[in-house]
């Protein structure tokens, strides 16, 4: 009886120790692939409005009558004119997904290396533009959409801090930079063509600041599951175009 208590003492003393986050060995390579959900904080629709309003839409479309007239190929004169517009929607969460490789370097500090992206902001209306040709006076209505988009993605590199809370369990935090590179696009559609008669790209790419803080579960010696905040600072050019922070929840599994 003596013989059988000390065995399963000795057993369940085994298995306690042998736990990854009790092991004496910390140190080693681990990889991740996790994805989540993004928030950007875009302006309010109203204010993206304000920004793509209807003398916005005119300016491009004057633009594009005015080469139109100055082409000493083309007959007659041609008049484009915004007829107005359906409201707005603007869609400013966004699908993420990441990948990482880490090393721990110890029990409370390890590095990270590895590549996010943001996922899409999403703007669009519709709206309806008046073609006249003279001589002939030829006048007719085209629908047309207006959409805009904002995506962000490129490499991370980040300082992870680790804090073991009992045998499966820890805590950790993070700091570190993202090396953005960022598009924003803009596209007049004619629906009927289904062509682009204006398209404007804008590019940036920045070096940006990123946090996060999270819980991991060490199911395993090999696998564990992490699920995080992280927040990333000031993503995109405010010179260009707008510029965000981009808040993300997101649930990952590691590798050892």
């Amino acid at each position: 009886m003596i013989n059988k208590t000390r065995l399963l003492a000795g057993l369940a003393l085994g298995c306690v120790l042998s736990t990854p986050a009790l092991a004496e060995e910390y140190r080693g390579f681990y990889f991740s692939v996790w994805g989540g959900s993004g928030s950007a904080d875009m302006p309010s629709r109203r204010s993206v409005d304000s920004t793509f309003n209807t003398a916005w839409v005119q300016d491009i479309l004057s633009d594009i009558a005015d080469d139109y007239n100055n082409d000493p190929d083309t007959v007659g004169t041609l008049t484009l004119t915004d007829a107005g517009r359906d409201p707005s929607t603007l869609d400013d969460t966004t699908d993420v997904w990441g990948a990482l490789v880490g090393y721990r370097i110890n029990k409370w500090v390890g590095t990270e290396i590895g590549y996010v992206n943001l996922g899409e902001v999403k703007y669009d209306f519709d709206g309806v533009l008046n073609s006249t040709l003279n001589p002939g006076a030829i006048s007719e209505n085209f629908d047309y959409t207006m959409s805009y988009r904002f995506d962000s993605a490129g490499p991370t590199a980040a300082v992870v801090g680790f804090l073991p809370l009992g045998p499966h369990f820890e805590l950790n935090a993070k700091a570190g930079i993202f090396l953005a590179d960022t598009r924003q696009t803009i596209r007049l559609n004619d629906v009927e063509a289904k062509q682009n008669f204006y398209h404007e790209r804008i590019d940036a790419s920045q070096t940006e600041i990123f946090v996060g803080i999270g819980g991991t579960w060490n199911a395993t010696e090999n696998l564990a599951l992490r699920v995080e905040y992280q927040k990333f600072l000031d993503v995109g050019d405010d010179t260009k175009a707008y510029e965000q922070d981009f808040d993300v929840i997101n649930v990952g599994v590691l590798f050892r």
